[in-house]
């Protein structure tokens, strides 16, 4: 299957061979993943990009002095996506992160007590998602591991403290994603147009902290009016648990996926295990998921849900699934 790389890609690919620094090649190098289309004719050159930034991100570690310590800032890759924290120091960001997913993270109540990447799953309406807490950003000092794991994220969770400085805090978050040319966009707005050569977009959602210590609501009207264009807002308080059903649900439809149940010929579904996949993925992709060879003989599938017309509906491979569809595979 041709790769059919848009014109984009062959810009971030021109920066790429001009870049000078492992940094520049890995941000270069990042944009051509975002920028490439996902399907069967692009996984060996994506694989191929992955190791590539891999290889600079160690190459990056070891000018700076970390060699030996390389290999504890890389996160490996689980779940149906992966969401990376990013906060300014001392804002609730590591309480957040195990207040969403009850994994017992390093919390203590002086700044820069993260100092390493540390990955955790959460599970959202059966479907496993990573989150990446890190140690918080410092403008102008951004190590290039870190750029790389968040220009790579699905999706980026930015962190402001609601009884500090939210507003402040959010302009330079801003600032420093910008200049790392990550381009912030809602998930509400629905915006998948291609970004500028040399940038990545990335879905944010913007948590703003202690909210419980807040009384009025005009600091937190005043930052939805800030971020409106760029990140929808969720107030949460990690101590009481307000706010964090409804921040994972909006990051679980950030993540752009759909979970569709496979029933087999005479039998109910299991819809406790879902299949997780793209939004926009057709019959033909679930079935590559179940496995190949059901893919190849796949003759047409059976579909009750939102995608279908009516309940039961034979459709071909090329048919578009939608979330909760449940699918019988014909071969």
């Amino acid at each position: 299957m041709p790769a059919n790389l848009p014109p984009q890609y062959y810009e971030a690919e021109k920066l790429y061979r001009q870049a000078k620094t492992p940094a520049e090649k890995i941000e270069a190098l990042e944009t051509m993943l975002a920028i490439m289309p996902k399907h069967k004719g692009t996984e060996h050159l994506r694989a191929e990009l992955r190791e590539r930034i891999a290889r600079l991100t160690r190459e990056a570690e070891r000018q700076a002095g970390g060699a030996s310590r390389t290999r504890l800032y890389e996160v490996t890759r689980e779940g149906a996506g992966q969401v990376v924290l990013v906060g300014l120091p001392n804002v609730g960001k590591s309480r957040l992160a195990v207040a969403l997913t009850g994994a017992p993270l390093k919390v203590a109540d002086y700044p820069f007590t993260t100092r390493l990447p540390q990955p955790a799953m959460l599970t959202i309406e059966n479907v496993p998602v990573q989150l990446v807490d890190t140690p918080p950003i410092v403008p102008g000092n951004v190590p290039p591991w870190l750029r790389a794991l968040v220009r790579g994220a699905d999706v980026i969770l930015l962190v402001v403290d609601l009884a500090g400085d939210p507003l402040a805090e959010w302009e330079t978050l801003v600032s420093t994603l910008d200049a790392m040319h990550i381009l912030l966009r809602n998930p509400r707005h629905g915006d998948d147009a291609p970004a500028p050569p040399g940038q990545v977009a990335r879905p944010a959602v913007l948590a703003a902290t202690r909210h419980d210590l807040v009384v009025g609501r005009e600091e937190l009207e005043l930052l939805e009016l800030a971020v409106a264009e760029r990140a929808p807002v969720v107030p949460v308080s990690a101590e009481t648990g307000e706010g964090i059903p409804p921040l994972q649900h909006l990051l679980l439809d950030a993540l752009a996926i759909i979970r569709v149940y496979s029933k087999p010929p005479g039998r109910p579904a299991d819809l406790e295990r879902p299949f997780v996949l793209r939004r926009g993925a057709t019959v033909s992709d679930l079935a590559e998921l179940v496995h190949r060879q059901v893919r190849e003989n796949l003759k047409y599938a059976v579909v009750w849900g939102r995608s279908g017309k009516f309940a039961g509906q034979r459709v071909g491979p090329r048919h578009v699934l939608e979330d909760g569809d449940i699918v019988e595979l014909v071969t």
